[in-house]
């Protein structure tokens, strides 16, 4: 039963297609924040590592508060400065995988507006972060691709990460006297092989919280004029991201490229799904007097642990199926007619 919700009319917003002094500061400040917040990483420190986690969010706020033009100014002044420093490689990496996905997904948030129509009317948070999964996990799997074109096999082009996991894991075993228990060389295999989908899962996650940032952000300070979606009643994927996931989740399982690319793609995927699965939480427990200390529970378990957010990928694709949150709906409805 698919779950339908109202179509969202398109707000009378005043334009932010023009081109002031103003904006044109607000863009060039946007692209120099994001990259000096990138450029942290070549620092090698914790701290510098946290920091790097919002490089999305300076050209989101321009993009959702300024304009989509002078986002995409700032996300293109971004990658030329980091492209010019500290490498081209660098400029490429933020480009593609922090850039671009993040503009989409802003792109999609404010409806995808093509020759003054929105292409988007509903659902808008849902397809933002499939949008973005989308082009996280292209990147990816284009990055992953050319190092395999590069090095010659898949095996050469993970070599460098299945060293340095061995190394790391090899003194944890001795450190914690597990020697002849576990096998560090074939642990850092594993590590190696799953590392470019771990990290292609992760900047989705990251896009997702800074997206969610940036319109909190532009919305307190009157920029985002758009209404604020119900994100738990409105978070539903495409039922084809389901069957996606399964077919590229069996493909993980070949050996090769090919299941590489099977596990990046599965991987992003079955985030996305687990949000939906979360938003599934949300919605069921809003009418119930524990919600609060229910969803702390649940999210202090997954930042705790990680491996719970599989059982909300489960509720996620079940949900694509049995629509759970327009059931509660139809429900509450039947309810309310019989008490009339």
């Amino acid at each position: 039963m698919p779950q339908d919700l109202p179509d969202r009319k398109n707000p009378s917003v005043p334009s932010k297609s023009d081109v002031t002094w103003t904006q044109i500061g607000v863009s060039l400040a946007g692209g120099l924040t994001a990259a000096a917040v990138f450029a942290v990483l070549t620092k090698g420190t914790l701290a510098g590592l946290i920091l790097a986690h919002l490089a999305p969010l300076p050209i989101m706020i321009v993009a959702l508060g300024f304009g989509l033009r002078h986002g995409w100014t700032a996300a293109i002044i971004a990658t030329g400065l980091l492209s010019i420093w500290p490498h081209p490689m660098f400029g490429f990496a933020y480009g593609f995988l922090v850039a671009f996905p993040a503009m989409l997904a802003a792109f999609v948030v404010t409806g995808a507006s093509w020759r003054g129509r929105d292409m988007f009317t509903s659902r808008l948070p849902a397809w933002a972060v499939l949008a973005a999964g989308i082009a996280v996990a292209t990147a990816a799997c284009a990055g992953i691709i050319a190092s395999v074109y590069h090095s010659g096999s898949l095996d050469e082009a993970l070599n460098p990460l299945r060293a340095r996991a061995f190394i790391v894991l090899e003194d944890m075993i001795k450190s914690q006297d597990l020697a002849g228990r576990l096998d560090p060389k074939q642990l850092s295999g594993v590590i190696a092989y799953s590392f470019p989908a771990v990290v292609a899962a992760y900047a989705l996650l990251l896009h997702v919280l800074n997206l969610w940032g940036a319109a909190w952000l532009t919305r307190a300070s009157g920029l985002f004029t758009r209404p604020w979606p119900d994100i738990a009643q409105e978070f539903v994927l495409p039922r084809v991201v389901a069957a996606a996931f399964a077919i590229f989740a069996g493909l993980g399982v070949v050996e090769g490229l090919a299941g590489e690319i099977g596990l990046i793609v599965a991987m992003t995927l079955g985030l996305a799904l687990a949000l939906q699965g979360l938003a599934v939480a949300h919605a069921l427990l809003r009418d119930s007097k524990m919600s609060a200390i229910a969803l702390t529970l649940v999210y202090f378990l997954v930042g705790l642990l990680g491996w719970p957010i599989v059982f909300f990928t489960a509720v996620g694709v079940a949900d694509t199926a049995f629509s759970f949150r327009a059931r509660k709906t139809e429900d509450r409805g039947q309810k309310t007619e019989d008490r009339g």
